[in-house]
């Protein structure tokens, strides 16, 4: 999986109450401003269209958060195996430990205080 954009995050990572938003698919991530609508931008094998026309998904990052929208294509398993692969990558080092919520369904819990 490829990662683009984590440069364009790191100032809006030291802040204590951030967001970005992010476009995933099984190619990988695209990291962005909040600022920027999800089909303003693409890379060469992930985009975003509305109405699950494109072939990644949308979402938001907080702290601790990660919300993805729905798409036609994309069921739980898939979408939790795909994050799996991602948060494990070392530049997502910073969200190994997010919630993943999908659809309003919490797929990645949080570990419990203590836990590794």
């Amino acid at each position: 999986m490829h990662v683009y954009g984590r440069d364009s995050i790191e100032t809006t990572l030291k802040e204590k109450s951030y967001l970005f938003k992010l476009l995933v698919n099984d190619h990988g991530v695209l990291l962005f401003s909040r600022d920027i609508e999800h089909e303003q931008i693409s890379e060469p094998d992930i985009r975003y269209e509305p109405d699950s026309v494109g072939n990644a998904l949308a979402g938001v990052v907080k702290p601790g958060h990660i919300e993805l929208r729905h798409h036609n294509d994309f069921g739980d398993e898939r979408v939790h195996l795909m994050m799996e692969r991602l948060l494990a990558l070392p530049e997502m080092e910073f969200a190994r430990d997010f919630e993943v919520v999908y659809q309003g369904r919490v797929l990645i819990a949080k570990p419990l205080q203590g836990e590794d």
